[in-house]
């Protein structure tokens, strides 16, 4: 039997949505990426470029908190859902030229 389901995708496509099913469904725990937590948002929004990395290392930090966090608890005994995969693609740096 699974114990750890990630639903991974672009922003704004319902993986949260997803997530809370699936939860109810098999009685889960359910970690969640949290956008409104990070400070560096809504400047990356106005200056991708330039916000990127912080906001992205915001997001790393955060979700290996959450990690730290579920790995103290028992997580071979619960099912746990999660709307982010905690390995993400390497992250892509623009230097400015």
């Amino acid at each position: 039997m699974f114990r750890y389901i990630v639903i991974e995708g672009p922003i704004g496509v319902g993986k949260t949505s997803l997530a809370g099913l699936l939860a109810r469904e098999f009685n889960a725990r359910m970690v969640v990426e949290e956008p409104e937590e990070n400070p560096f948002l809504k400047q990356f929004y106005k200056d991708r470029k330039k916000y990127a990395f912080q906001t992205q290392l915001f997001f790393l930090l955060n979700r290996f908190q959450q990690q730290k966090e579920i790995a103290q608890l028992d997580l071979f005994n619960q099912v746990t859902v999660s709307d982010y995969l905690s390995q993400r693609p390497n992250l892509r740096l623009h230097q400015s030229r």
